[in-house]
């Protein structure tokens, strides 16, 4: 998912809520009233996300925060009784500024081709986020929502209103006028922290020089793909298909050092007084708030509620994950000392090489001959297929999409005929480009045709089996991605856009997208497109392998999601002052991955969920659980049951945030969640490992 909390809120309205806005009885239309929401709609009903110039999509974010800004006006100076129409006018004029200065712009800023135009999309995020915080704040409009009678309202409406409410009351609409301002100076610094870090993640990019021999034992199209350049030499950067074939293949273990050196201190030291000041703002703000810490504030609307009972989790799954991780990391050392006898210890930077071997020889499985069944093109049109079977839906071409770049693709989606959403695909590293895998929201309705709308920002190798050569595990983080971008397609809300997937509490965002990745292992789904460049279909046996060695390195794996997940609650559960970044990183390294580290490392740098996700990184492992739970649903009735997954689709995923989800999860399980299946799925992989 997206990194910003503010990226995974941007939302539109549909165009009938403007349309509403120039009737709603307590505000009788104006000439100039009607004309604003001709414009409002004009802007939402289209897309920018190419533009011409730096210079046409300022004037276009300006443009849409203009109407914002008479919008809100209109809101705050109304009088007489309040009431539908108000809410309804509220979720326009929020989406109109998200939609255009979150949702185009987040995408402008992370994927243009030009430098200049991404910069515009970086100065109108920070211009949104001012005109956000002004919304927020603003105690004529509190006060007029607040007079609406909610008894009056339908179930879904009164809903709406009551997490309005909420939201006003956590940005501190209720503290004087002093304490709000500096709430909006805050905010304001923020915005601009988050985008030079972000910036500095985007733009900074390392690499390695090495002799063409150096790249033994690298697949071949990943050789093909690397020639050396007019010095005899090949370039090695730290984008994700460069790095991640070099550790798991590469035998030459100063190269994968020197490599993990380059990529662990990417953005370091730049990106080091912008993570301050983002710690300092956010303790500043949270204690202006009237709470003990950033941590505490930011937990407070999320399923677990509190810094304690995250604490408590990640310390429960860490008791589950401990034994497993122990008896991996035995079976990697033993590795090790096969190829270096009287070796004492396994290196951080060789731990994917090791577990390669450890998959060759006690699994019989090889990654380099996997991975010849998965050229990205054919794995695109399988998940488009699997989608498409598993949901009852039709993806086509979009045709005239508004692509910005040769590479990137549009598509439509239809159910049962009806277009219910517009996606891009931008799925290739290049200069400037976003770095990690993620789907951006770019309108929850409406567009032209009020559908969703949304992208996938990914680092994929590119083309057939001669160039575009996947891991699986890039093809399982494929499907993830693609999990959020058809949840936010079939989440459009029929009346408050803000009820989509993107006002969805936190820690159960990822659970929908991390259970379907199950079916990357299933060999029915993948026989319907893994297939070598000869055609060949991937072999049952080779699948039953990837199977039995699928649960290997679990343990340490979910130990490196807690030292995350740690380090990001330990970031923020404190005062600034206290914060070492080092020393914590090193403190909760030390307790959670048994592997030797680089002792000049500042991953913290390049961590960019210390930004977007700030003290939360622990959803990951909480969503996991509620994925595991939900995921025994289909194992009872099988992957392929139309049933389940219509079941699945409609109350799960097409409600958005309409409920709170632990009441999605309850409608679909008939009782409530529990993180037991997760813990026993670790527990039991300990018992695996011994029984290797």
């Amino acid at each position: 998912m997206p990194l910003k909390p503010n990226l995974l809120a941007a939302a539109s309205v549909a165009a009938l809520f403007l349309l509403q806005a120039c009737s709603v009885p307590e505000a009788p239309a104006s000439s100039d009233r009607s004309k604003l929401s001709n414009d409002g709609m004009a802007m939402l009903k289209t897309l920018e996300l190419a533009p011409a110039s730096a210079e046409a999509f300022t004037a276009r974010c300006d443009g849409a925060l203009t109407q914002v800004e008479k919008m809100l006006t209109d809101l705050e100076t109304r009088d007489g009784p309040a009431g539908v129409g108000d809410l309804k006018d509220y979720d326009a004029l929020l989406n109109l500024a998200l939609g255009v200065g979150y949702g185009e712009a987040a995408v402008i800023a992370e994927a243009n081709p030009d430098a200049a135009i991404r910069e515009t999309g970086d100065t109108c995020q920070q211009k949104t986020s001012d005109m956000t915080t002004r919304i927020s704040l603003s105690r004529p409009l509190y006060d007029r929502l607040s007079s609406i009678d909610s008894t009056k309202l339908d179930a879904r409406s009164a809903y709406f209103l009551e997490k309005t409410l909420a939201e006003y009351r956590r940005a501190g609409i209720d503290k004087d006028e002093p304490t709000r301002e500096k709430v909006r100076s805050l905010n304001a610094d923020l915005a601009e922290l988050s985008t030079e870090f972000s910036k500095n993640l985007r733009e900074i990019q390392g690499s390695v020089k090495v002799s063409p021999e150096d790249l033994m034992g690298l697949p071949e199209d990943y050789i093909t793909t690397h020639p050396p350049g007019e010095d005899g030499m090949v370039t090695i950067t730290t984008d994700y298909p460069d790095v991640f074939p070099i550790y798991t293949y590469s035998p030459d273990e100063d190269l994968r050092k020197k490599l993990a050196s380059e990529f662990l201190n990417r953005a370091y030291p730049e990106n080091v007084a912008s993570l301050r000041g983002l710690l300092e703002k956010r303790y500043e703000l949270a204690t202006t708030l009237g709470y003990d810490n950033w941590a505490a504030y930011v937990t407070e609307d999320k399923m677990t509620g509190s810094p304690d009972v995250v604490s408590d989790f990640l310390e429960s799954v860490e008791g589950a994950a401990r034994n497993a991780a122990e008896l991996e990391y035995d079976r990697l050392l033993e590795k090790q000392q096969e190829l270096m006898p009287g070796a004492t210890a396994v290196n951080d930077w060789s731990r994917s090489y090791l577990a390669e071997l450890v998959r060759k020889s006690d699994y019989e499985l090889d990654s380099q001959e996997v991975r010849k069944y998965f050229a990205y093109n054919d794995v695109r049109d399988g998940i488009f297929s699997l989608v498409q079977d598993l949901f009852d839906v039709e993806i086509k071409p979009w045709d005239g999409a508004p692509v910005w770049q040769d590479s990137v693709s549009g598509y439509e989606m239809y159910q049962e005929g009806t277009l219910i959403g517009r996606f891009f695909l931008d799925m290739h590293p290049r200069e400037g480009k976003f770095k990690h895998a993620a789907a951006f929201p770019i309108r929850f309705g409406p567009t032209t045709d009020e559908v969703p709308v949304g992208a996938l920002l990914c680092n994929f190798p590119a083309g057939d089996h001669a160039t575009g050569l996947m891991e699986h595990s890039q093809v399982e983080t494929f499907l993830h991605e693609f999990g959020h971008l058809i949840h936010g397609m079939f989440s459009g809300q029929p009346d408050y856009a803000n009820l989509s997937m993107g006002s969805l509490e936190w820690d159960f965002i990822e659970a929908p997208s991390q259970m379907l990745e199950n079916w990357v292992w299933d060999y029915d789904t993948l026989a319907r497109f893994a297939k070598d460049a000869d055609g060949n279909v991937i072999p049952p046996e080779l699948v039953e392998k990837m199977v039995a060695a699928r649960d290997f390195g679990v343990g340490v794996g979910t130990l490196r999601q807690l030292l995350y997940a740690n380090v990001s609650l330990d970031y923020y559960n404190r005062p600034p002052s206290e914060v070492d970044f080092d020393e914590i990183w090193n403190e909760n390294q030390s307790k959670l991955s048994p592997f030797e580290t680089l002792p000049d490392a500042h991953q913290y740098a390049s961590f960019g969920h210390l930004d977007g996700y700030s003290a939360i990184y622990y959803t990951y492992q909480w969503s996991l659980a509620i994925s595991t739970d939900l995921f025994s649903e289909f194992e009872a009735n099988g992957l392929r049951d139309g049933a389940t997954a219509k079941r699945y689709r409609d109350l799960v995923l097409a409600p958005g945030a309409s409920k709170p989800a632990a009441e999605l999860v309850h409608d679909f399980l008939g009782r409530d969640w529990s993180p037991e299946a997760y813990e026993a799925y670790l527990l039991n992989a300990a018992e695996a490992e011994v029984e290797e």
